[in-house]
């Protein structure tokens, strides 16, 4: 009897994939041809691959400007077209206002941060979360920018021996999470000095990769939101919620108990609980001040680690824009006594076209996600995106396109110049666009090349890898799979 029922309950499940993995063909939809149980996502699941890398090769598979894929058992659009993308993104917006990633605000509050609320609670949120990342906002973070900036100084002159090989990845990791401690969490790390700093674990736990737990819930999140919901699990691991929950419920408790204030995103998140306290307005919860400080913790520290890093990796090979960039800076301090300000980083034309050129090379999410909030003719086409539809834009495969950007495997900032401009604007939005992109992007640049301008100021690189940069499978966002491993000298 149970090897009946074992056989009917298989032959249920099997048909039922048959008809899931029938859905484009059944809407008449050009679509990769997809795998049980995978979908178009086998080398994922292996673990060949990261979730980026994954997607992105799908892009070579077809002509088509959009083509219908399967993540996993989630039918999605792949939108190979940039000028469409853009559309989505700006002008059609309102088709395509929510990213469609997992969000159950009752059961798991820290899922519902402002990366993944939709409709009118994100754009709420987004207004309230604004002020933070003014221009007048980040002139005032530029003193505790420094500080810590000083402190990385302070410890690479230990290890810039001409011989000592560090991995540079690490070290502007601890960088920019000494910079999140104080501007987010509102007390002072000391990730620089010591590896073993709580904040440097919990990001290596929020990162981490192989547990099969690890990658079901990013799955979950990314994927399948279906998956978190079935099995009751939450978006991230409990060690990780009861860190930020302690650090947070501390901080905000002490400062409305003893009326202390500091210029932090803390802060801000206390302002807005007082003011909804004064106006009857719904108040934020703790757990969702919390959700929001972590979502700036990870996404922060992942791009700004990524872009310092990639950039110093991309320059040790090719010499020739590394002096271009220090004879810049070199220049740019002389002119206001070795001082770094908000003002002359600004100056700095060439680090701006070295940011943006990495970040064509190794955006700082490799795929960009919308869902279909009301159903949409795509223009000059019979093809309608329904409702509830996931739609994905593969990102880096967009921006590796020699279509779009010639001699994409060439690291080249000049490709931005304005006078000699020589790339597909369309095709170039490394933090998204329109009104869902990134509200942190400025913020995130200015730490980037604060930390380039402090490095380059003082030391030069060598790198020990070869310039093709093996990427770690099983990630989001692009991770070198064995560090950047540099040898660092002092300049004269």
């Amino acid at each position: 009897m149970f090897v009946y029922t074992l056989a009917l309950f298989a032959t249920v499940l099997f048909l039922g994939l048959k008809y899931v993995y029938s859905y484009w063909e059944r809407h008449g939809v050009h679509h990769l041809k997809p795998v049980i149980p995978y979908g178009n996502l086998r080398t994922l699941a292996e673990k060949k691959e990261s979730f980026g890398i994954a997607i992105n090769k799908l892009y070579q598979q077809s002509t088509e400007p959009l083509v219908g894929v399967y993540l996993f058992f989630r039918p999605a659009l792949l939108i190979r077209d940039p000028h469409l993308a853009k559309r989505i993104m700006v002008s059609d917006y309102q088709s395509f206002h929510d990213r469609g990633v997992y969000c159950e605000e009752q059961r798991d509050p820290f899922s519902a941060n402002l990366f993944a609320l939709p409709g009118q609670r994100w754009k709420n949120l987004r207004a309230k979360l604004t002020p933070t990342f003014t221009s007048g906002q980040l002139r005032n973070m530029m003193p505790t920018l420094m500080d810590v900036g000083n402190k990385l100084l302070e410890h690479m002159h230990t290890l810039a021996d001409g011989k000592r090989v560090v991995d540079m990845r690490d070290m502007a990791s601890r960088f920019v999470l000494d910079v999140i401690a104080s501007v987010f969490f509102g007390f002072e790390a000391d990730c620089i000095h010591n590896s073993e700093d709580p904040f440097v674990k919990t990001l290596t736990l929020a990162v981490r990769r192989g547990s099969f737990v690890d990658n079901f819930r990013t799955a979950g999140v990314f994927l399948c939101p279906g998956l978190l919901k079935l099995t009751g699990l939450t978006s991230l691991a409990p060690e990780l919620i009861n860190f930020v929950m302690d650090i947070i419920t501390n901080q905000i408790e002490y400062r409305e108990k003893n009326q202390t204030t500091r210029k932090d995103f803390v802060q801000l998140l206390i302002d807005l609980r007082r003011e909804a306290a004064k106006t009857g307005e719904e108040s934020l919860t703790i757990e969702q001040c919390a959700a929001n400080v972590f979502l700036f913790y990870i996404a922060g520290a992942e791009t700004s680690t990524a872009t310092i890093s990639f950039t110093l990796h991309e320059l040790t090979h090719s010499p020739g824009v590394m002096a271009k960039l220090q004879a810049e800076i070199d220049d740019t301090l002389e002119r206001h006594d070795g001082q770094i300000t908000y003002e002359n980083i600004k100056e700095m034309k060439y680090l701006d076209l070295c940011v943006k050129e990495t970040l064509r090379k190794y955006p700082g999410l490799p795929i960009l996600n919308r869902e279909c909030t009301i159903d949409y003719r795509v223009p000059d086409s019979d093809v309608v995106i329904r409702k509830g539809t996931q739609v994905v834009i593969p990102l880096l495969a967009i921006s590796m396109n020699e279509k779009y950007f010639p001699e994409p495997e060439t690291y080249s900032p000049e490709r931005f110049d304005e006078e000699t401009k020589n790339y597909e604007p369309d095709a170039y939005y490394p933090f998204g666009a329109g009104p869902r992109n990134c509200i942190g992007l400025r913020q995130g640049v200015l730490v980037t090349k604060i930390g380039l301008v402090l490095l380059l100021s003082k030391f030069n690189f060598k790198a020990t890898l070869p310039a093709k940069v093996k990427f770690a499978a099983a990630t989001v966002p692009l991770a070198p799979a064995d560090g950047f491993p540099m040898r660092i000298e002092r300049r004269t």
